[in-house]
């Protein structure tokens, strides 16, 4: 792959920011060479996305160095991509295809390959339908297919299709199964007392580091663009509280909603999470920081996480000096949350991003608990050693007296398994 060689043409309306360095990225992410750019600013065209002018000067490009492969930024319509084929005489694909690319080459888990392969499949079914029609075309011999001809053709594409839909349900089948597994062992990590809190960001913002170092797991860590396709969960040591850490999947801007759908059960465990963490790369310019804090906010409003509270990891400080750090502070100011400058490589302030996360974490409180001395009582004792932190306890002859710290959400779940108990605040 590191030798196919790849041509990139963003084309961009007047007030459109500026991601050619960002589909480079994706692109080199991908292991293509990238040998070539043309970053157009001009309204779309509806034959070939661009004007016809460009076509022809990019054609003439296209023979002088000869490309492997064109990859357009945005996204093309199936008929769009056959023509620039035709008209270039190269494979063309979109920037969402090179997306799909690059979440296949990433995929660990089997629910993120059939997630990918979900994603793919609805994507291209307007392509496989118009290439299959444009294959029994250039297979007759006059200019036009007979009406014998056309009813056969269309026959083949229409099996075709279905078998593709078929393919999908059976796919999305698996994934309502998956996304159930989830839920039950989201249901027992809550029965048993677990918070769980959403590393979040855009791609490449060093979610995966931050999760090692708070963690000591060991997720995937690269510089390279979504490195991180499923979850991963491990345990966050605050004294005095069950935490969870997820890792979740990078964003980005102009994502399809097919690929956001298809990471649905991914993303849910954002919105099912007590406190975000919004990882940001402290590196990029203010105006590149802005634009994907933007897109990270709109994401969250897009998969239903909303009302969570969220941590802005403003990281990567190692790589800048304090002005830098406080102008990219005052830059954040506005937004609703605390901010914390952090260095997940190198460690630092991690302690005070911890002591955000256990701040903005629902809020727990100190229990005095009366129980009958029997069996029943015992197995209780267990639980809450379980749900909370036992400070002290104290067992005589017909009763035991537990001082715990509990959220109130287990006190009340205690007086629906205990309804003898006696329970007071402290």
């Amino acid at each position: 792959m590191d030798d196919t060689r790849a041509l990139l043409i963003q084309r961009r309306s007047y007030n459109d920011p500026d991601l050619l360095e960002e589909f480079k990225a994706l692109a080199q992410t991908a292991g293509y060479e990238v040998i070539g750019v043309f970053n157009i600013v001009s309204p779309p065209s509806a034959k070939y996305g661009i004007r016809k002018g460009k076509v022809e000067e990019i054609k003439t490009w296209i023979e002088i160095e000869e490309p492997d492969i064109v990859f357009f930024s945005p996204e093309l319509k199936s008929s769009q991509i056959f023509r620039l084929m035709e008209a270039w005489e190269v494979e063309v694909r979109d920037r969402t295809q090179l997306i799909l690319e690059i979440f296949d080459r990433h995929a660990q888990t089997p629910q993120a390959k059939l997630q990918i392969e979900q994603a793919r499949l609805k994507y291209e079914l307007p392509f496989e339908r118009h290439q299959i029609r444009l294959r029994l075309q250039k297979e007759h011999t006059g200019d036009r297919p007979t009406t014998d001809q056309v009813g056969v053709g269309e026959d083949l594409v229409t099996l075709r299709i279905t078998q593709l839909r078929r393919r999908i349900a059976r796919i999305s089948s698996k994934l309502e199964k998956i996304s159930e597994a989830h839920q039950l062992m989201r249901k027992k990590r809550v029965s048993e007392g677990f918070l769980e809190v959403a590393l979040a960001g855009y791609t490449n913002a060093g979610k995966s580091t931050l999760h090692d170092a708070l963690t000591g797991s060991e997720v995937e860590i690269a510089d390279e663009l979504f490195t991180t396709l499923g979850t991963k969960s491990s345990s966050l040591d605050i004294p005095g509280r069950k935490i969870v850490l997820t890792d979740s999947v990078g964003f980005i801007s102009n994502l399809p909603p097919s690929l956001l759908q298809a990471f649905n059960t991914t993303l849910m465990q954002i919105t099912e999470s007590d406190v975000i963490v919004l990882v940001i790369d402290g590196s990029d310019t203010l105006d590149e920081i802005t634009r994907k804090v933007d897109v990270c906010r709109e994401t969250f409003t897009q998969v239903g996480a909303t009302g969570i509270p969220i941590i802005y990891a403003l990281n990567k400080i190692d790589l800048l000096d304090d002005d830098a750090v406080e102008e990219r502070i005052t830059l954040l100011d506005g937004v609703n949350g605390e901010i914390i400058p952090i260095s997940a490589m190198s460690g630092t302030n991690l302690d005070l991003l911890v002591d955000a996360i256990e701040r903005n974490l629902p809020r727990v409180e100190n229990y005095s608990i009366t129980l009958p001395y029997c069996d029943d009582s015992m197995s209780v004792i267990s639980w809450l050693h379980e749900v909370g932190v036992i400070l002290h306890e104290e067992y005589k002859p017909d009763q035991i007296r537990v001082t715990v710290t509990l959220s109130p959400a287990d006190a009340r779940r205690l007086l629906k398994v205990a309804p003898e108990c006696e329970i007071s605040p402290l």
